[in-house]
């Protein structure tokens, strides 16, 4: 029963948010009966795709169906409400967007019309009183293309993560009693999992320690930033935080699935962030494998994760928001 569980709840995570995304668009379609063009106006392809997730769903997770219809359902009439009239002609974008338009489009998943002109909207299902992933980056890129920083502050860091990688690979291979030679051939001959979540508790103490000492150079590495020049380190931060461009729209919409209780859909244009961040302030590092960044009632979480495996040095740092509500006060 606990595998079963555990793979629908895999299955729903894979594809609540692109039907989450594509019942929006359909039901804001139908209230200006332009559901057909709606339709029309998706790629075939992703047309597909979209249907064999349907049809998965309905098969293995009927109750997923139920919850997704009524969260869209409660998305859109918190858009009409927000907007005082009913959004004309939207449209799906995204996965399958044309790569010359990604630049202007941002983190939409949909752009619809109102009197106000064009707004790209992005849109979220999330749990309740969790972070909202908004951005997530390599690495070994990541200081120079979302902060700007010199080269060799990045080249440093990129060193640390394969010193670092190679210590976690040595205790690791130490804990099990074999040799490390500088990658894990061993470790998957031997039958041992590459994934993160399948090691036993010491194994997962390991893998919690390397990423919590790449977390605390991280943390070093944005203070001194902050630091010297705090006007390029905080106008870097709305890109993180799921605001590329000041026109996006972002509406979350937070469940609680399994509960039933009713969902709460917040929604944010940039201009709502914007004073915050005139208060922003590096927590102090707490031995974790993540830094945040408190700005007003946002905090921005920056998170160091395996890309899949543990055992390559592909990890990526995971952006996520949080906005304190009046409640949490």
């Amino acid at each position: 029963m606990a595998q079963d569980d555990t793979k629908k709840e895999a299955l729903f995570n894979e594809v609540k948010g692109s039907l989450f995304e594509f019942l929006v668009g359909k039901t804001l379609a139908t209230q200006k009966g332009e559901e057909l063009a709606f339709l029309q106006s998706i790629d075939k392809n992703y047309l597909n795709v979209l249907s064999q997730q349907d049809r998965m769903v309905r098969q293995f997770y009927p109750e997923m169906i139920l919850f997704l219809n009524e969260v869209s359902r409660n998305t859109t009439d918190a858009l009409i409400k927000y907007f005082g009239e009913v959004p004309r002609r939207p449209k799906l974008v995204g996965k399958f967007i044309n790569s010359s338009l990604a630049s202007e489009l941002h983190e939409s998943d949909l752009i619809f019309e109102t009197t106000q002109g064009e707004i790209p909207l992005s849109l979220k299902l999330n749990k309740k009183n969790a972070f909202v992933n908004t951005k997530s980056g390599g690495v070994k890129s990541f200081f120079q293309e979302y902060f700007k920083l010199p080269s060799d502050v990045q080249q440093s860091f990129n060193q640390l993560v394969d010193l670092e990688f190679s210590r976690m690979g040595f205790e690791l291979h130490e804990w099990k009693g074999l040799e490390f030679t500088g990658d894990f051939h061993q470790w998957v001959k031997h039958g041992f999992s590459e994934l993160p979540g399948e090691l036993a508790p010491e194994g997962r103490a390991i893998l919690k320690s390397y990423y919590s000492r790449l977390a605390h150079k991280m943390h070093e590495i944005l203070t001194k930033a902050f630091a010297e020049d705090s006007h390029n380190f905080i106008s870097s931060l709305p890109r993180l935080m799921g605001f590329s461009s000041e026109n996006i729209l972002q509406a979350i919409c937070f469940h609680d699935f399994k509960s039933g209780s009713a969902a709460v859909i917040d929604i944010h244009r940039f201009q709502d962030l914007k004073s915050s961040l005139e208060s922003v302030r590096i927590l102090p590092f707490d031995d974790i494998s993540s830094v945040e960044i408190m700005l007003g009632d946002w905090s921005l979480q920056l998170r160091i994760k395996p890309m899949n495996k543990f055992t390559t040095t592909a990890i990526k740092i995971n952006c996520s928001v949080k906005l304190k509500q009046p409640s949490d006060a």
